[in-house]
């Protein structure tokens, strides 16, 4: 596997979406030309040939994939209230913030 020969042990692979609040932002423009019309079948094919390992605190399941822990997120724009944070986003201005489309989420 391609990943594996270049020394990686994780991956995830996020489905991102377009934002009906930021729109015509320069995020929405970049997802809009480089979305990846495959995503369903690496989700079937990771499904098929993974070895499920135990789900996230997010929702998603980890998978065991020819050696390499993947994780398939799906709904990277959830706005659903959680005991957890998924991710941290660092914007330019240096500061890392819990959502995409929310000033008031900076963490610090």
């Amino acid at each position: 596997m391609a990943l594996k020969s270049r020394g990686a042990d994780q991956v995830t692979f996020r489905k991102l979406y377009t934002s009906s609040i930021l729109a015509e932002c320069i995020q929405d423009k970049w997802i809009e030309a480089h979305e990846y019309k495959g995503f369903d079948s690496l989700n079937a094919y990771i499904k098929k040939n993974g070895r499920p390992l135990e789900r996230l605190p997010f929702g998603a399941m980890r998978y065991s994939v020819h050696g390499i822990s993947t994780v398939v997120d799906d709904d990277c724009m959830s706005t659903e209230v959680k005991d957890t944070m998924k991710y941290l986003i660092l914007r330019p201005n240096c500061k890392l913030y819990t959502k995409w489309d929310d000033n008031g989420s900076l963490l610090f």
